[in-house]
Parts: C-alpha cells; sequence; structure tokens
C-alpha cells in the first residue's frame, strides 16, 4: 500500500515537472539571449516577423520589421540585437556596433548582444575586445550558456584561422 501511494505520487510529480518543461519558451536560433534579470517585455508582431525573416536568413526584410517594431518599443533591447545582428550579417559592422551598443546600454548583461558583438570584433580582428565579451559572458553563465559556448568556439577558429560560423 505505502508504495502504491509512494508510486502514484511519484508519477503525479513526474507528470507535472513534465507538462511544466513543455510551458517553457526557448530562446530563438539567432540569439535572443536577453539579459535574464529583466522581466520579459511584450513583444510586437513586427518583432515576431523578424525573427522569423533572420530565421530565413531575409535580413533586409527583418530589418525593415525591426525598424517599425523599435518605433513602439525604444527600450527593447532584443530589438536592437538583432539589428546588430542583421547588419552585420549583411556586412554593415558600423550599423551592426551601433545597435549592438544600444542593446548594450540598455541592458549591459544581454547574452545576445555580447555574443554577437565578439562575432563582430572576431570579423574587424579585434581579439582583445571579443575575448573581453567572453569574459563577460563567463561571469554572467556562471554556469555555462549557449552564448558563451558560441563565442568560445569562435574564438578557437579564429585563433585557428577558420572563420566563425555564426
Amino acid at each position: 500500500m505505502f508504495y502504491q501511494n509512494f508510486f502514484k505520487k511519484f508519477i503525479k510529480f513526474f507528470t507535472i515537472i513534465s507538462l511544466s518543461q513543455l510551458l517553457v519558451v526557448s530562446s530563438f536560433a539567432a540569439g535572443g539571449g536577453g539579459d535574464d534579470s529583466k522581466k520579459m517585455d511584450v513583444k510586437s508582431n513586427y518583432y515576431y516577423k523578424a525573427v522569423k525573416l533572420i530565421n530565413k536568413k531575409s535580413y533586409e526584410a527583418a530589418i525593415d520589421n525591426l525598424l517599425k517594431a523599435e518605433k513602439t518599443n525604444k527600450k527593447d533591447a532584443d530589438i536592437y540585437n538583432y539589428l546588430g545582428f542583421s547588419y552585420r550579417k549583411m556586412g554593415n559592422l558600423d550599423k551592426a556596433a551601433q545597435y549592438y551598443d544600444k542593446a548594450l546600454k540598455i541592458s549591459p548583461k544581454h547574452k545576445g548582444a555580447l555574443e554577437y558583438q565578439g562575432e563582430m570584433f572576431l570579423t574587424q580582428g579585434n581579439l582583445k575586445k571579443a575575448e573581453a565579451n567572453l569574459k563577460k559572458l563567463k561571469k554572467i553563465c556562471f554556469l555555462g550558456c549557449k552564448e558563451e559556448k558560441m563565442l568560445k568556439e569562435s574564438i578557437m577558429k579564429y585563433n585557428k584561422g577558420q572563420k566563425s560560423s555564426y
């Protein structure tokens, strides 16, 4: 009898935990990676459309949507991170730098912006700045995170003369 009750409670507990995991929303592939200490802002439809376009590598269209999203939310570091990402992927590193700076001014611990800004620094040949961003990520992600892993991998490739895939 004891084991039956214990087993039923265990199954109930396991089911609750499993269902709660299904409800967790994961980050987008392009690296939303925000500052976990801040509450999540409500995002506009333009933002979500932009993320889909980024995942399809349609960066110009994504930028158009992100600029529309920015009009209603000038304090959203994710918007600026994705603008930086899109401009970097299009080869406009000056614009990318401006938007990464905006994202990090709003949210200095924004993991995505730190990682992608580090990628930009590598593209510019500035290993020291990329390593500084990695150091910040290691401090923020004391248990590790995907942004830290990605930038670390890119720095290792850079040191071997290889190009990053991020």
